[in-house]
Formats: C-alpha cells, structure tokens, sequence
C-alpha cells in the first residue's frame, strides 16, 4: 500500500533544509507575537498612567486619557484574536493526517 502526501507538504518532509525553514518560520512567529506583546503592555502601562493622571491632577486631560485607553483596549483585542487564530490554525494541523 503506497502512501499519498499532499505535493505541497513533500517539501516539508523530505527535506531537512525545508524543516530548517520550518524552525526559522516558529521563530520567526513567536518573535513577531513576543514583540505584539510587548506592544500591548507598553500601551496598557500607558493607559493606566494617562489613568493615574487623570485622577490626581488637577489639569484634566479626558480626551488623552481617552484615546489611550481606547489603544489598549483595542491592541488588546487584536492580541486576543490572533492568539485565538493560531490556536485554531494550530488544532487544525494537529487534526490533519498524513
């Protein structure tokens, strides 16, 4: 019995310079979403000091307070929805049989 592998995936089977490539993509990605995390905790930091501000002084910046609150609120809810993205890529590919 003759196994069929998808024409597309033979590259990443067969060819130890493809799985290095493979690696380089991983790395690449878990750089990529380290960096959009720590863009999310620098404007949430943000938020909250414009926050801080904004309760103690006595010049009240509510539109800056504002805008930086609606930055991290919607950095933050980019980040949750590639997270939820590369899970859902991920479960397919682990239900995906060769």
């Amino acid at each position: 019995m003759e196994i069929k592998v998808n024409p597309q995936l033979t590259p990443l089977i067969g060819d130890k310079n493809a799985q290095g490539q493979g690696a380089t993509l991983i790395d690449d990605l878990s750089n990529q979403f380290s960096k959009m995390l720590n863009e999310v905790n620098t404007l949430q930091v943000a938020a909250d000091k414009k926050i801080e501000e904004f309760a103690t002084s006595k010049e009240k910046d509510l539109h800056g307070t504002m805008i930086a609150m609606q930055k991290a609120d919607v950095s933050l809810r980019l980040l949750l929805q590639v997270r939820a993205k590369l899970t859902t890529a991920y479960q397919e590919i682990m239900r995906t049989q060769l």
